[in-house]
């Protein structure tokens, strides 16, 4: 019956609230009053994925450890323009535009900064509060609701209607509990109308659900009902809203899996299924089992494995791994056991390492998944096979060794081929450099020949970013080099600020970095450089610190030994420019008891000048 459940009665989606138009028709914005908080600008920089974010308006692609593309901001044909995934920033070294991923929306979308950031709230999942209280509503927040709606509209139907009968059975045969149902809020989709029944009992134009992923358009006019038959797994972002929906089939029915079209809200090459539920586990533990899924999660979450993750009809992506990074570096893959869920293990590594995540490896036994595994295993044994899990590239290594003869000469050229396209994955120094001790030693070789063999390989490894230009000649160096330490280790602001070293700037930009990076380190106890981007820099002083940030190829160590000699240098231009301006003053005066005052002054900084070049001569 209209408004009914199979014959229960409906539950009201509750969607009209302030703003909320279900047509889809839009309202004038209120004005964005008060500033935006700083934790709210902290947990969007934390979660945002600047790479995802650049990409739906340019087509990038890898370039050492940043992407590079065609700048959206002015043509060209040779790509000049680079975004860096760790440090969260882009810089175009054709026309200078540079900033954070706030910046790059302002520019490309023709936003406000409140609006860059409410928009980027949306997409990531964190809630926007302003100084005078919670931000406007936006348009989007009523897909949102829809979404919402359909969940519980799914969920009444396996709970209850004749029709989710089959649904009922189907999770019970796959062992799936009461409470796992519950707290995955499982459903089922229905026979083909009772999300477009609930649409119109809601008043809501069904574009919007649509819109939201709900419905698919028909040949002949009207809509279909997406994931009707089908047992239905919400996904939802990190703040625990419904962002869309998995779905399985329960009989013979293809494909046997699902997805959301991809939309605003939705992304399956970087949601990740499971997440908010299992976000306290993962900050109380600090690693992610990763599956590839549903059942798989939902098995290992019945089996007490409560920080598991899972792809979302998706091999594992650079953005699924930049978003583990961002929550910890320890990442265990736990795919099947036979060779096609071995092969996307190996296949997740490339991403895994591009994110500077080493990731361990964990296969059930053969012929089992982890849903299996899981459900015939006590859970002091699966927590202690977790435990035991080998690094990715020791499997790989491993499973090298055994597939070719290294007993002979074209099996140790085999191998070490092979492995000459897994080493370059490793980004970090040490842990390459035992890998390819390792390697030598498998294959009886000295490590230098490893070596040579894979170079290629090693250059590729080499955290740097092909086709920046070189740096251009500049009438205050010092000041450049200044900029590039401080963008490297921002801690060097306390020893800037004790050295009195804004006294020595000359240029504009670079004083305002040092000043308000002064500033910033009175309220932390590290000034975040993204923070200083974000508060309201001047448009020079933005481009300065994205190029510098981007150019940035010294380890802190090595900014902290270069940080003397570069404020040495400092002090020598600014006893030059006071050289000019006595031999200007003197050449200016014809008092002759002035001008032996001037001399013995001009006497006084050239020594001085002297002095520190000796003194940056010993610092070399």
């Amino acid at each position: 019956m209209p408004g009914s459940l199979g014959g229960r009665k409906a539950v009201p989606w509750r969607l009209r609230r302030r703003g909320f138009f279900p047509t889809g028709e839009s309202e004038a914005r209120p004005d964005l009053g008060g500033r935006i908080s700083e934790s709210t600008l902290r947990g969007i920089r934390d979660r945002a994925d600047i790479v995802e974010v650049v990409s739906d308006t340019v087509r990038l692609s890898r370039s050492g450890a940043s992407f590079r593309g065609l700048c959206p901001f002015h043509r060209e044909k040779t790509p000049s323009f680079f975004v860096h995934p760790a440090k969260q920033i882009f810089h175009c070294f054709g026309c200078g535009e540079g900033g954070s991923v706030f910046h790059f929306l302002m520019k490309t979308r023709n936003l406000s900064f409140a609006e860059a950031v409410e928009d980027l709230g949306d997409r990531y999942g964190v809630p926007v509060q302003y100084e005078k209280g919670p931000a406007p509503e936006r348009p989007q927040e009523d897909l949102y609701r829809i979404l919402q709606g359909a969940s519980e509209t799914y969920r009444e139907l396996l709970r209850s209607s004749p029709a989710g009968k089959g649904a009922r059975e189907f999770l019970r045969r796959r062992g799936i509990s009461p409470e796992a149902e519950q707290e995955f809020f499982l459903g089922y989709g229905g026979r083909g109308k009772d999300i477009l029944d609930a649409l119109a009992r809601e008043g809501i134009d069904p574009s919007r659900a649509e819109a939201a992923g709900l419905l698919a358009p028909r040949e002949g006019g009207g809509y279909r009902e997406r994931f009707r038959g089908r047992v239905v797994f919400p996904i939802a972002d990190a703040r625990g809203r419904i962002c869309g929906f998995g779905a399985r089939a329960i009989d013979e029915s293809l494909p046997k899996y699902l997805n959301s079209p991809d939309s605003r809200m939705y992304r399956k090459s970087s949601v990740l299924y499971g997440l908010h539920q299992a976000l306290p586990a993962i900050r109380r533990e600090r690693k992610i089992l990763v599956v590839e899924g549903y059942m798989d999660l939902i098995g290992m979450w019945q089996a007490g494995v409560k920080n598991v993750v899972a792809t979302c009809g998706t091999s594992l992506t650079e953005s699924h791994a930049r978003a583990m990074k961002r929550m910890t570096g320890d990442v265990i893959l736990l795919f099947d056991g036979d060779v096609a869920g071995k092969r996307s293990a190996v296949r997740a590594g490339g991403p895994l390492y591009a994110a500077g995540i080493s990731p361990l490896v964990l296969f059930p036994p053969k012929g089992m998944d982890p849903d299996d595994w899981a459900k015939e295993t006590p859970h002091e044994e699966l927590s202690d096979r977790i435990a035991r899990a080998i690094p990715l590239m020791e499997y790989i290594e491993r499973a090298a060794g055994r597939k070719y003869d290294l007993s002979r000469i074209p099996g140790k050229l085999s191998y070490l081929q092979l492995m000459g396209k897994y080493l370059p994955w490793i980004t970090d120094a040490a842990e390459r450099h035992l890998y390819v001790q390792r390697v030598a030693k498998a294959a009886g070789l000295p490590e230098e020949t490893v070596r040579d063999r894979l170079r290629g390989g090693e250059k590729a490894a080499v955290p740097v970013a092909p086709g920046i230009p070189p740096r251009a000649s500049s009438s205050r160096p010092e000041e450049d080099m200044l900029l590039g330490l401080l963008c490297r280790d921002p801690s060097l602001i306390e020893d800037v600020r004790k050295d009195g070293v804004e006294d020595l700037l000359e240029g504009e930009a670079v004083r305002e970095v040092v000043a308000r990076l002064c500033r910033l380190s009175a309220s932390q106890e590290v000034p975040d450089l993204l923070a200083l981007l974000d508060d309201e820099a001047g448009e020079e002083a933005r481009r300065r610190i994205s190029e510098q940030t981007l150019r940035a190829d010294m380890s802190p160590e090595q900014s902290r030994r270069a940080y003397p000699e570069v404020v040495v240098g400092l002090r020598i231009r600014k006893k030059q420019r006071e050289e000019a301006r006595l031999l200007a003053e003197i050449a200016s005066t014809k008092d002759t008891a002035e001008q032996g005052r001037l001399f013995e002054e001009l006497k006084a900084v050239r020594n001085e000048r002297e002095r520190l070049v000796q003194e940056r001569i010993t610092l070399r």
